[in-house]
């Protein structure tokens, strides 16, 4: 590969296609690192393959076209007879951009199958070590090709890692060098208005609904106003688990976009390990992740507070495979955290503190 191009040079290459295949976390957490790369210059034109559900996270971004379709990877495939078609002309309207290079930011052999699909002069891809927790969750079974950019084993953090692929696209720009003195921790705003996410795809991830109740009745308890977050089919749920603090707790199912759009209304989120605390980090306000069975480094969001347990399980992290289901220990990672520590965890976001290195 050649060297990386310099920020604010002009741009190497004609056009740039972003792909973007998997699930709506995923999917928030590279619209970042696209942004970042349109705003070096990288290309003088961009285009991102994704799913229809979340192309509203590519909208506006400059000289930037979007190319929507299902794909036949990811939790929520959506990808049957019907939309297969509707695949194959995405890949053919790819193919007329004669687009110059593709990039994806998983490094599984599936994404450089779509490459193919796409027809790109070149296709550019992230790679993890051996070892790396990322790797677990990827397929190479002919080898992981020739990445771009190899993210060392110990650097686990995803956010981190894009910046190191972006690093190696685009040399980032240069350094502020003037001193600045970093702010102590500032009063927590009153009232504080906080949104609580509590839903994921999988149970393995999800902290207990009782719990949930008596952390939204002490947040209230404080002084903060509460917004319960979920889809149109979680209603009767969030209904059940906030019954008994009626009109005191707003609660709220819209489409994913407006989701977005009152998430930037609030000043804190607490969410799970699912993308509600990845679209915090996107619209700009602090976030509480409660980590369950995952590693709680590789996902967490570069600003968030996370909070996380192994509960005394030996098998922990299960990298949301869990072998405990069934048994007296089941999901004892995420039913580990405690109601007190998630509350300092939202004190201490709320005042600007830096998140916990003590994962």
């Amino acid at each position: 590969m050649l060297p990386p191009t310099e920020a604010g040079a002009r741009p190497r290459h004609e056009s740039a296609c972003l792909i973007v295949a998997r699930n709506l976390g995923d999917a928030v957490i590279q619209s970042l690192f696209f942004r970042d790369l349109i705003a070096r210059g990288f290309a003088k034109r961009y285009v991102v393959w994704t799913r229809p559900q979340v192309a509203f996270l590519y909208e506006g971004l400059p000289e930037c076209e979007v190319v929507t379709s299902q794909f036949p990877v990811g939790t929520s495939k959506q990808f049957d007879r019907h939309t297969a078609p509707e695949f194959l002309r995405a890949a053919a309207r790819l193919r007329r951009m004669r687009l110059a290079v593709t990039i994806d930011l998983i490094g599984d052999f599936r994404e450089r199958l779509f490459a193919r699909f796409a027809g790109a002069r070149e296709h550019l891809h992230i790679g993890w070590a051996p070892g790396h927790p990322f790797a677990r969750l990827i397929r190479n079974p002919f080898g992981t090709g020739l990445p771009t950019w190899t993210v060392p084993s110990n650097h686990q953090n995803v956010y981190a890692a894009h910046t190191e692929l972006l690093d190696a696209l685009v040399a980032p720009p240069p350094r502020d060098t003037a001193t600045s003195v970093r702010a102590g921790p500032a009063a927590p705003p009153r009232p504080a208005r906080i949104g609580v996410h509590p839903f994921a795809s999988q149970d393995c991830r999800k902290w207990p609904a009782g719990d949930w109740t008596r952390l939204v009745g002490q947040l209230l308890d404080n002084g903060a106003e509460v917004t319960a977050f979920g889809a149109d089919s979680d209603q009767p749920a969030l209904e059940i688990m906030f019954a008994a603090f009626g009109v005191r707790v707003r609660i709220v199912t819209v489409s994913i976009p407006a989701f977005a759009q009152e998430l930037s209304r609030l000043h804190l989120l607490v969410g799970l390990d699912s993308f509600s605390v990845h679209m915090a980090e996107k619209v700009g306000i602090a976030s509480v992740m409660l980590n369950g069975a995952s590693n709680p480094v590789l996902f967490s969001p570069p600003h968030a507070q996370v909070l996380s347990s192994s509960g005394g399980c030996a098998a922990w992290p299960c990298y949301n495979k869990p072998i405990c289901v069934g048994g007296a220990a089941q999901y004892v990672c995420i039913r580990s955290i405690g109601i007190d520590s998630v509350c300092q965890a939202v004190e201490r976001a709320l005042a600007g503190s830096a998140p916990a290195d003590d994962l």
